[in-house]
């Protein structure tokens, strides 16, 4: 026995064991069935083509979401590093803004700009009591 007969052999045992299927004549123009050995050939090797694609084409879509998933990250890191130093720049400028109002207010410079302006202080304050501004409603 040779080794194309013994690989065979198994196969031509599992076929002889089968009922037999009654003989369907063949419509014309319907295409001719290969001989079953090669039919099952070609539908396992379309089979595995399938899976192996199929296995292909998820890893690829699992690659797409994990590049989508580290782009996204990497650009809210730079947005958060961006509206860190944002903040930073706007605590700085109120600092100065604090700083600018408290000299602004200083009665020292209050006194000389209405000096400077030509206002002089006034010698009595005169008030206007409560009773005389419930009379004028």
């Amino acid at each position: 026995m040779t080794f194309a007969q013994a690989v065979r052999a198994p196969q031509v045992r599992r076929v002889q064991h089968r009922p037999h299927r009654q003989a369907v004549p063949h419509h014309r123009g319907a295409p001719r069935r290969a001989a079953a050995g090669q039919v099952r050939t070609t539908s396992w090797e379309i089979r595995s083509f399938l899976l192996a694609s199929g296995v292909i084409v998820g890893c690829f879509l699992l690659v797409l979401l994990y590049l989508a998933q580290a782009t996204a990250v990497s650009a809210a890191g730079y947005e958060a590093q961006r509206l860190a130093a944002q903040r930073d720049e706007l605590r700085r400028q109120n600092a100065l803004l604090v700083i600018e109002s408290a000299r602004l207010d200083s009665p020292a410079r209050v006194e000389t700009e209405a000096q400077r302006l030509g206002l002089v202080r006034a010698a009595t304050i005169g008030l206007v009591g409560p009773e005389a501004v419930a009379a004028t409603r």
